[in-house]
Parts: C-alpha cells; structure tokens; sequence
C-alpha cells in the first residue's frame, strides 16, 4: 500500500479570526468564587438548581462547581476558618446590571445573595 500525503486544507485568516471572536462572544461565563467560614463538623453541598437570576427574573444554570460537591453528597469542612469553593455559570445577558444567586432546593438552608452588581469581567467574591 502507497501512502499518499494530502496538502492541508487552505484556511481564510480573517475567516477563522471571525469565528473565535463569535465563539468568545457565545461562550462567556461568570464566576463566583464563594467562601463560608468554616466550623469544624460543617457539612455542606451545592444542589445543580443554584442559578443566577436577572432583574427580569432570567434563571442563569450553573454549568460547573469546584471544591464543593453536589447533591446529594457532601463536603465536609474538617477546620475553622474560610471554605472556599467556585461556581461556573452561563453568561449573564449583555444588559443585565444586577443579579442574584439562588440555591432553590426542597428544604431551608439554601444559599441566596441578592443584588451582586455586575463588573466587567464577571468574577465575582461572595460570602455565605
């Protein structure tokens, strides 16, 4: 069998340059990075129906969590002092101004912030 080399495809620079800014522009995400002060024995976790919510009342889904677990297993907090873990949400819509974040879940205890106002890099420090 005769192997064969194929020339690469030609690629419109200005074409692909195009393409990544559309995607930056779709793929936009906010991040919380939350913190709690930590009690030795606490137990926590982060339920997936934690959004954040617009002033037109627009649920934002959480995509991904870091150093917390999610329901229904928990973290245990095994020192005192700050817990620190990260949310990843959805990008807010462009004329969004001020936001919440709300854990809706079947029981008391959920987290809730009200009005974060937004920034232009959307990160964001909260505490519980």
């Amino acid at each position: 069998m005769k192997n064969t080399l194929l020339a690469p495809a030609k690629v419109s620079k200005p074409k692909v340059k195009n393409q990544v800014k559309v995607q930056l522009r779709e793929e936009k995400q906010v991040i919380v990075h939350c913190s709690i002060r930590g009690t030795f024995g606490l137990r926590t976790r982060i339920w997936k129906t934690t959004y954040l919510i617009t002033e037109e009342d627009k649920k934002i889904p959480l995509l991904f969590w870091e150093g917390i677990t999610l329901f229904p297993e928990w973290t245990r907090v095994d020192r005192e002092g700050i817990f620190q873990f990260t949310l990843i949400f959805s990008g807010l819509p462009n004329d969004c101004k001020i936001f919440s974040m709300v854990e809706e879940i079947p029981e008391p205890g959920g987290f809730l912030v009200r009005n974060i106002s937004r920034n232009k890099k959307d990160v964001y420090r909260i505490s519980l």
